[in-house]
């Protein structure tokens, strides 16, 4: 056998597989890897980086093969000479019809070949046409998982910019004329791989399929839509790896009872040749979020569920951890919690620091706490981080914190800036930096770190954290209103009842005592600190106080309104929000 490492690919005809899943990025092969049963590194040369495990006893391999058709055609031809019979590509497109939303997921049935690369192998007569079955598998597998899927015809092309920057080419009537004729013949995306890779498979007599996620749609930013682009990959990965498990118990039936769900969990034990045993699923467990922007009644809401369910409040507020804050987190008083027990509120001293990964290990613990004692934990709160990481099911690496690093960072964002740290950020994981802001200063300062210490990035750690699927079956109801002017006035109205409670005081107590990053960061102290200080008048920091409030709340409503599980109640237009919610609560369950 010939042993002759490959000239591109830079594996061997030994070291070939059957099944094939073919991200562009590199950086993303490891984190399908992870998916693959003793997975390991075969090569990297060039753009393509390989790693090899098995599934259900079966090779497969994860090959990055960069960008274009191109480079996609020629890591799939050397594969197939290494005995390649199944690809699926997990790929990033662009929509192109006004119901794909960033965050969504495209299983192509076929490409348009606005490409070069197809053209090398068959006239320009002939349909770029994904395998059918890899088709079916893909779009079950999305299914499955609960993900938003549309399936139907991209566009390929070879030309990034062409699309996204057709004014300034010099053949921009063409261009423009073909984009509206593909939107108007329904073509869902744009994408740069589909056409190449189908033509290829159909020539060499092979199957393949694409299952891409859409990061962005400019037709809906034209349209007025402030959507915000979605770099999250993990539903991508998730439905390439489950589609390909489910190609494979097509392809060798004995391996599992026909009686088993379409999606297997995958096996922990190396292959033997017995069929393997069935793994039941556990069941979900239960549970309600509230969530919505500062001063829409979440904890209201949270009490009176909690009262018609036997439940438990967990916040999942910044703030409300820290002791003394009350007034300025606006903590429910003993009154307003009307007996109901509220976990991770006045447990941790301001000058101690707090991590999203520390809530998430805290309120996993106490939510298992509640279902032990056979009752309902609520979730309610407005850092969306947080509530996400939770649900999701994130998990975090284990490093310890560089102490030294993060006393250095810490002190470069106060000099420098957030603005400065951000644009250091974006160097190397420009996905992260794009969700902070400069006064992002702790997750900033945290995301450098992180990179500096493990030499992975944020994004790359929380798109590989969230492979595990989420154990819990919750209901996430989100309050909000019609009239945004209705928010803000309920908002000014709350800064002025805080410093009517004292709110004042409050902040000269917190700026007398040791503080940390993250307490510093709450607002309602840092806009006083300027009166405190004799710098302004109260009225101009009220003002403040209250211009920032109302850009916090913005922020949330706008972090909130990617998730499509968010059942929505307009506290404006609703008479009754506490039915609504328990209407909502009792159709999902």
């Amino acid at each position: 056998m010939n042993e002759e490492k490959m000239f591109h690919i830079g594996i061997t005809r030994s070291q070939g597989a059957k099944y094939a899943i073919l991200p562009g990025d590199p950086a993303r092969v490891p984190l399908i890897a992870a998916y693959l049963d003793n997975a390991e590194p075969l090569a990297s040369n060039r753009e393509f980086t390989s790693w090899c495990g098995t599934l259900y006893g079966e090779r497969v391999i994860v090959m990055s093969t960069g960008i274009g058709g191109p480079s996609a055609a020629i890591a799939l031809e050397e594969l197939c000479q290494a005995g390649l019979q199944t690809a699926i590509r997990s790929g990033t497109c662009g929509g192109m019809q006004e119901d794909v939303v960033p965050g969504d997921i495209i299983v192509p049935t076929a490409a348009v070949r606005m490409e070069g690369t197809s053209k090398e192998y068959a006239p320009p007569e002939f349909p770029a046409a994904a395998d059918f079955h890899v088709v079916k598998a893909l779009a079950e597998a999305a299914k499955n998982n609960g993900f938003r899927v549309h399936t139907g015809i991209v566009q390929s092309k070879d030309s990034f910019y062409g699309q996204h920057d057709p004014e300034k080419m010099p053949v921009f009537y063409k261009l423009k004329h073909k984009w509206e004729a593909w939107k108007r013949l329904g073509v869902l995306a744009s994408e740069m791989e589909a056409a190449a890779l189908f033509t290829v498979a159909a020539a060499r007599h092979i199957r393949v399929g694409c299952v891409l996620h859409a990061l962005w749609n400019q037709e809906r930013k034209r349209s007025g839509y402030q959507d915000r682009d979605d770099f999250d990959l993990s539903a991508a990965i998730k439905t390439a790896v489950d589609a390909m498990k489910l190609l494979i118990l097509e392809d060798h039936p004995y391996l599992v009872p026909k009686a088993v769900p379409a999606v297997e969990p995958e096996l922990s034990a190396a292959p033997t040749e017995s069929a393997p045993t069935e793994t039941p699923e556990q069941p979900k467990k239960k549970l309600i979020a509230i969530v919505g922007p500062t001063a829409s009644g979440k904890t209201a809401l949270a009490i009176e569920l909690a009262k018609k369910y036997n439940g438990e409040v967990v916040s999942a507020d910044s703030m409300q951890i820290y002791k003394g804050m009350e007034i300025a987190s606006a903590k429910p008083t003993e009154e307003e919690m009307q007996g109901i027990p509220h976990h991770l509120m006045s447990f941790l001293d301001p000058s101690e620091t707090f991590s999203v990964s520390d809530f998430v290990r805290l309120a996993t613990e106490a939510i298992e706490d509640i279902l032990d004692r056979g009752k309902m934990p609520i979730v309610c709160g407005g850092a969306g981080l947080y509530i996400r990481s939770l649900l999701d099911n994130v998990t975090f690496t284990a490093e310890e914190p560089d102490e030294a690093l993060r006393a250095e960072l810490t002190a470069r964002y106060e000099t420098e800036g957030g603005e400065a740290l951000l644009a250091e950020l974006a160097t190397f994981d420009p996905e992260t930096a794009e969700k902070l802001s400069p006064n992002d200063g702790k997750r900033i300062v945290r995301a450098i770190e992180i990179y500096r210490t493990t030499g992975i990035t944020m994004s790359e750690q929380i798109s590989l954290s969230k492979l595990t699927p989420s154990p819990y079956d919750v209901t996430v109801i989100g309050l909000t209103f019609e009239d945004r002017q209705n928010l803000y006035d309920r908002i000014n109205r709350r800064v002025d009842e805080m410093l009517l409670r004292g709110l004042l005081p409050e902040a000269d107590r917190f700026y007398s005592s040791e503080k940390s990053v993250t307490s510093s960061a709450a607002i309602g102290y840092k806009e006083l600190k300027p009166y405190l200080d004799g710098k302004i008048t109260l009225d101009a920091a009220t003002e403040k106080l209250k211009m920032e409030s109302r850009r916090y709340a913005k922020r949330q409503i706008t972090w909130f309104k990617r998730d499509e599980y968010i059942h929505w109640i307009m506290v404006d237009r609703c008479e009754d929000v506490v039915a609504e919610a328990e209407k909502i609560i009792e159709t999902h369950q």
